[in-house]
């Protein structure tokens, strides 16, 4: 996006100075200047003599001149006009017009040739002298005027997080919880170990015994026991649901697989309600009974010598007893031997959990962001008006000094930075900092 600033000086000589139009600068994205003005001599020339201006810029040691403008009285223009036709005076250098004819200026400048027009007060003027067929005589140089960079003003700005209660603080951290949104009841084309985030317990084999002190269970319970109690505790977000997973390996019986699933849920669920007071009503405590979509998974994940005929199997044969019959007989057992040693272990855990959570809506979060949305599409005033119904929300106080300073307010813009950047938003440190530099170099 290209930004123009503009600032206007007035330059003439003589009785000319009423008609004559102002200078603009504008500076094209800080990187260079566009210099636009008019000079003209008025009607004291006279005619056999020519006043030269040579527009000048300066800002201390440093000094850049344009090309010159000539303004000839009538007998003058013609004496040039005869001595370059016989050869005898060199062409023009600048601008040359009759007098009381104006000259427009339009130049533009680099910054990287001319950095120090951008650093400090830089003055216009016009060193002039007016000179005949036979003499020069100096004219007091012409103060036109000064003008100053001023940097554009580019808002730092950005969506205020959305106060989801002590459950969004801590879904951030902990991927075991998720919005109520997002809630899935379970079935069996679940994978569950690559859910992100879903807890596992794990179980001795054929047992429902939670046992704090097999593989990783003692840190996992107390992780679930402390966001349960955190949100529980909370008033703005609930718990809406525990789910539940018990499952089991599908090594024996199908029947007592489904009972030994049930059981681990209901053991997981029994630990979390004697540490958190909760209700049954926020549990779903779900018998999923043998992992075979999770045995499934891992086999098709490795690059095994049986992998394709234990995917048929798993595929093709209905009846669980006997799909694991005919994965036990497969190469002479050494398949199953496979499974056991490298994938079977981990199907003896079984105790999946998540926690889906809601909360109180934060309305002002969502008033600040679409006002926020809209001074992205420069309707500054538009969100100045949503913003000032949530002006008593300390979120709201960078965005109110950005619509004010961006409508022409600033002493209100920089009071709402102050106090923004008073509570720690460093994006209003940023913009403060903006301000009062802007401030500075307009005084």
């Amino acid at each position: 996006m290209r930004i123009f600033f503009t600032i206007l000086l007035i330059i003439a000589f003589g009785k000319a100075s009423a008609q004559q139009p102002a200078v603009s600068v504008q500076w094209q994205d800080s990187t260079a200047m566009r210099l636009a003005f008019t000079l003209a001599d008025g009607d004291s020339v006279g005619g056999d003599y020519a006043v030269r201006a040579v527009p000048v810029l300066t800002n201390g040691g440093d000094t850049l001149r344009l090309a010159p403008a000539v303004f000839r009285g009538k007998r003058n223009m013609r004496y040039v006009a005869r001595q370059r036709y016989y050869g005898t005076m060199d062409a023009a250098e600048g601008n040359e017009v009759p007098a009381g004819t104006a000259v427009n200026y339009d130049v533009n400048i680099s910054r990287a040739e001319h950095p120090w027009l951008w650093d400090g007060k830089v003055n216009v003027g016009a060193e002039r002298t007016k000179e005949g067929c036979c003499d020069v005589i100096p004219l007091p140089a012409a103060p036109v005027g000064s003008f100053i960079y001023i940097p554009p003003f580019r808002p730092v700005l950005a969506d205020v997080p959305d106060n989801t209660g002590k459950a969004g603080e801590l879904e951030r951290d902990n991927p075991v919880l998720q919005h109520i949104s997002k809630y899935r009841p379970y079935d069996d084309t679940r994978i569950l170990r690559k859910e992100e985030g879903t807890l596992v317990v794990h179980f001795p084999l054929d047992k429902a015994d939670l046992r704090l002190d097999f593989r990783d269970n003692g840190p996992t319970l107390d992780r679930i026991v402390s966001i349960t109690r955190d949100i529980m505790a909370d008033t703005t977000s609930t718990v809406k649901v525990i789910q539940i997973i018990g499952l089991a390996s599908v090594e024996g019986p199908v029947s007592r697989n489904r009972a030994l699933a049930g059981r681990r849920a209901e053991a997981l669920k029994a630990y979390i309600q004697k540490r958190v007071p909760t209700p049954d009503a926020l549990y779903e405590v779900v018998n999923g009974g043998e992992a075979w979509t999770e045995l499934r998974d891992q086999i098709a994940d490795e690059q095994s010598a049986w992998r394709d005929q234990l995917l048929d199997i798993i595929d093709n044969d209905a009846d669980p007893d006997r799909r694991e019959r005919r994965i036990k007989a497969l190469d002479n057992g050494r398949a199953y031997d496979y499974l056991k040693e490298h994938i079977l272990k981990d199907q003896r855990n079984s105790g999946y959990l998540r926690i889906y959570y809601d909360y109180v809506p934060d309305t002002a979060a969502r008033t600040i962001n679409d006002a926020t949305a809209l001074m992205r599409q420069g309707r500054y005033d538009e969100a100045k008006q949503q913003l000032l119904t949530v002006k008593a929300d300390p979120r709201s106080w960078n965005a109110l000094g950005v619509a004010y300073y961006m409508t022409g307010d600033e002493d209100t813009a920089t009071a709402y930075f102050r106090k923004s950047a008073d509570v720690g938003n460093q994006q209003a440190k940023d913009n403060l900092r903006q301000a009062e530099e802007i401030k500075k170099r307009k005084n």
